[in-house]
């Protein structure tokens, strides 16, 4: 209910899809709500979903003990309602762009002692959910308020598990039926808003048609696997993303992602891996071992998270050794002034990746221990460092 917060995610690039609002401004009498005034008008019973509310919570079959986001929450009268649908072992998250809707909601969470309500502050391009955190997104009169629905959509389909289902319930808007206001305000009528959604990698699974008169209610699901493909291949091959038109919401310049709406596999919070590079690469550019690294921590920021929730680790051996060098000890080895690796190992390392060498492989190469750039830890062996981080459950990404 209310508004959805549209605004700013980290990346605002043509390569999500769409840089430019659909209806600018309609979400500016959110920015500072008089919260009274939006109680009056959003929990009165001339409003189909206020008088409908109870109907509306028990046609969406919420399970006992879920976690629902109530995306656009408004005054939080359907947040209240889930959190007595899931329950106390339950969670539910009150999405909004607007702080005082979210105080109001807190503080009257705390009142009705509804301990697992939590509130998060939305922007206009995404629900700042962790990626696959919830088992249902609500979006009640709201869906016309997102002035980026794809990027929107993009965020709502990562948060959701494998599975999850979209309930959507917005106003029918039909020329010659529906009223003025509705006609004026509501940008796009039910059919224009399925294909968006279905665009975004969901499938239609319901339409409850016999419960609202004003507005419609359809369930969408996000896939719980890959389906079998049995559609033909696109005539014409996916457009390439420059490097300068990508995003790097995390590591600047190197490892630039697209988001893919309705792709399946998003990061998934609190991931481990090590990367076990060992190729050897021209010695002008930036390793393709870092660069892989680099790409992991944007994929998590463009979803949303951040690069503490990914723990990675690298370790050097083989012919890549050199790429820690110090730009002198480099320069001796190459024909190169300066090592192009060690700015994006300072910033790798900055967010908190771990950096090391194989020392067996210094030795066979003739490197001293001067000759490594001082914030390169030296291990015994890559070979223990790829063990050792296996038994700690981190996933092995060669790089040979």
């Amino acid at each position: 209910m209310g508004a959805m917060l549209a605004a700013m995610i980290l990346l605002t690039s043509p390569s999500l899809g769409q840089d430019k609002s659909v209806k600018p401004g309609i979400n500016d009498s959110f920015r500072n709500p008089n919260i009274q005034e939006w109680v009056t008008k959003f929990e009165g019973e001339s409003r189909e979903v206020f008088a409908q509310r109870l109907k509306v919570v028990s046609a969406c079959e919420i399970p006992s003990g879920s976690i629902i986001a109530d995306v656009g929450a408004g005054t939080g009268l359907y947040t209240r309602l889930f959190a007595e649908a899931v329950g106390a072992k339950g969670t539910v998250f009150a999405v909004d762009i607007a702080p005082k809707f979210l105080e109001q909601i807190a503080t009257s969470a705390k009142t009705l002692k509804l301990d697992h309500i939590r509130t998060v502050l939305g922007t206009d391009t995404t629900t700042q959910l962790a990626a696959n955190s919830v088992d249902t997104v609500f979006v009640c009169d709201t869906y016309h308020h997102f002035e980026f629905p794809q990027r929107m959509l993009a965020s709502i389909h990562a948060a959701l598990k494998p599975g999850g289902r979209l309930i959507v319930i917005d106003f029918k808007r039909i020329p010659g039926t529906s009223a003025d206001w509705v006609l004026g305000h509501v940008r796009a009528g039910q059919d224009v808003v399925e294909r968006e959604i279905t665009d975004a990698g969901f499938r239609k699974v319901n339409d409850i048609k016999e419960l609202l008169k004003e507005n419609y209610f359809v369930i969408f699901q996000k896939p719980a696997a890959i389906p079998p493909t049995t559609t033909p291949m696109p005539a014409t091959p996916m457009p390439i993303i420059p490097p300068e038109k990508q995003a790097y919401p995390i590591i600047r310049k190197v490892g630039g992602v697209v988001m893919l709406p309705g792709a399946v596999e998003p990061p998934v919070k609190g991931a481990k891996m090590v990367i076990d590079i060992t190729a050897d690469g021209p010695a002008d550019e930036v390793h393709k071992g870092l660069k892989r690294a680099a790409l992991v921590l944007n994929l998590y920021g463009a979803a949303g998270l951040k690069a503490s929730d990914v723990t990675i680790s690298v370790v050097f051996h083989g012919k890549a050794t050199r790429c820690v060098l110090t730009d002198a000890a480099y320069a001796t080895r190459t024909n190169q002034k300066t090592n192009p690796n060690l700015p994006v190992i300072r910033d790798l390392q900055a967010v908190g990746v771990e950096i090391l060498v194989c020392g067996q492989a210094l030795n066979y190469s003739g490197i001293e221990a001067a000759d490594v750039t001082s914030t390169v830890k030296t291990a015994h062996a890559a070979v223990l460092v790829i063990v050792n981080r296996q038994q700690q459950g981190f996933a092995y990404v060669p790089v040979h």
